[in-house]
């Protein structure tokens, strides 16, 4: 019986100390553009920043915070308004490249996809309470080396802000009876990603 559970444990820690030196972790920064297309607002606002988990070459997760602010003129107030958008997302990442050619991540260029899941923090620059949302995001990320374990990346994401009250230009979306919409934005940032280990 002991020597089942001492088979069994050291099993374990091998599966473990394979994935782990198999595992791939990383840090991004990124910043840039966002936008919104109704009304139509664009600002070079954008900051973001992942954690990222490679599975293998292939498969990952991301865990990413991002930080917006969509500005435009509202003429009867004679002044800039609009909301602050604070999200964090995890999101699963796969490298197109090495699944269609088998490229290898060590290559000078890769695609990667990511898309996934979230929560959106909403603030209107004119006041009032906090909208709490689910955002749903995809993208993707054309991405260079630069040298070992140092990559450019520029990546263009769309973000999907469920049952939004606060329209992009700060104001209430309704008026008396309770209404909501998805509210979409987008961004087309450049950044910087590190991978600390190598495959």
């Amino acid at each position: 019986m002991k020597f089942n559970l001492l088979k069994g444990a050291l099993f374990l820690i091998s599966l473990f100390s394979f994935t782990t030196s198999q595992a791939q972790y990383g840090l991004e920064v990124n910043y840039g553009l966002n936008g919104v297309f109704e009304p139509s607002i664009n600002n070079l606002s954008h900051f973001g920043a992942g954690l990222t988990y490679d599975f293998d070459e292939t498969y990952g997760l991301k865990l990413d915070f991002a930080s917006d602010k969509f500005r435009t003129d509202i003429l009867k107030l004679d002044e800039k308004t609009g909301v602050d958008i604070t999200r964090i997302s995890i999101q699963g990442t796969a490298n197109i490249s090495s699944l269609i050619t088998r490229a290898s991540s060590h290559d000078f260029f890769n695609l990667i996809a990511h898309g996934g899941a979230g929560y959106s923090l909403v603030k209107s620059s004119l006041g009032g309470g906090n909208d709490n949302l689910v955002n749903v995001i995809g993208g993707l990320t054309p991405r260079f080396r630069i040298t070992d374990g140092l990559f450019f990346a520029i990546d263009t994401s769309v973000v999907f802000n469920i049952s939004q009250h606060y329209n992009f230009d700060g104001t209430l979306a309704y008026t008396d009876a309770v209404n909501s919409f998805t509210g979409i934005t987008y961004n087309v940032t450049g950044g910087i990603i590190y991978k600390f280990n190598e495959y």
